[in-house]
C-alpha cells in the first residue's frame, strides 16, 4: 500500500471512531515544504506561506483564488482586506465555514499579517482553522481558536467556496 493510501485509511478509521472529520493537509506543495519554500506557486504565491495554502483550499472549493483575482494584488496576507474591498467580496467579523480568516500585521510572526482556511465553526462562534507558516515554520498546523480570545482573527473573507 502507497503512503498515501494508509494516510487515508488512518483518517477514515478516526472519523468512523470520533464521528468528526479532522483537518488533514491537502495542500498541493505540501510535499515540499518545509524544505523549500518560497517558490512560485501556479496561484502566483510563494510556496509554504500562508497565502499560497489559502489560494489552494479555495481553489479546492471552486473559487479560482490567485494573486490577482478578479484583477486585483493580493499580495502578502496584510493586503487581502484591501483587496477583498477592491474585488468587492464580502468579508465582516462574522466566520463561516470555508471562509479565509485575517489577521492584520504585527509583529513577529505576523509581520505580514496572516490568513488561515476556516475548517469549521460552532454555534457559539469558535473556530478551528488550518494553515501553513503559523507556528510552524513552513508547515502545516490547525488550530481552535475562541470566539474573543486575543488570537481570534479581526476578519473572515466570504469569497463563497462550495
Amino acid at each position: 500500500m502507497s503512503k498515501k493510501v494508509i494516510i487515508n485509511v488512518v483518517f477514515l478509521v478516526i472519523m468512523a471512531i470520533t464521528g468528526t472529520a479532522l483537518a488533514r493537509d491537502t495542500y498541493d506543495y505540501a510535499g515540499s515544504c518545509p524544505q523549500s519554500p518560497d517558490k512560485a506557486d501556479k496561484w502566483n504565491f510563494y510556496t509554504c506561506e500562508c497565502t499560497s495554502y489559502s489560494a489552494d483550499k479555495m481553489n479546492e472549493h471552486s473559487v479560482k483564488l490567485t494573486n490577482y483575482y478578479k484583477s486585483v494584488h493580493w499580495g502578502n496576507a496584510s493586503n487581502w482586506i484591501n483587496a477583498a474591498k477592491s474585488a468587492r467580496i464580502s468579508y465582516n467579523s462574522s466566520p463561516k465555514h470555508r471562509d479565509i480568516a485575517w489577521w492584520p500585521a504585527g509583529s513577529g510572526a505576523m509581520k505580514w499579517g496572516h490568513v488561515a482556511y476556516v475548517e469549521s465553526v460552532d454555534s457559539k462562534g469558535n473556530i478551528t482553522v488550518s494553515e501553513y507558516n503559523f507556528g510552524k515554520k513552513y508547515d502545516y498546523g490547525n488550530r481552535s481558536i475562541k470566539k474573543g480570545s486575543s488570537s481570534y482573527p479581526k476578519y473572515f473573507i466570504h469569497f463563497g467556496a462550495k
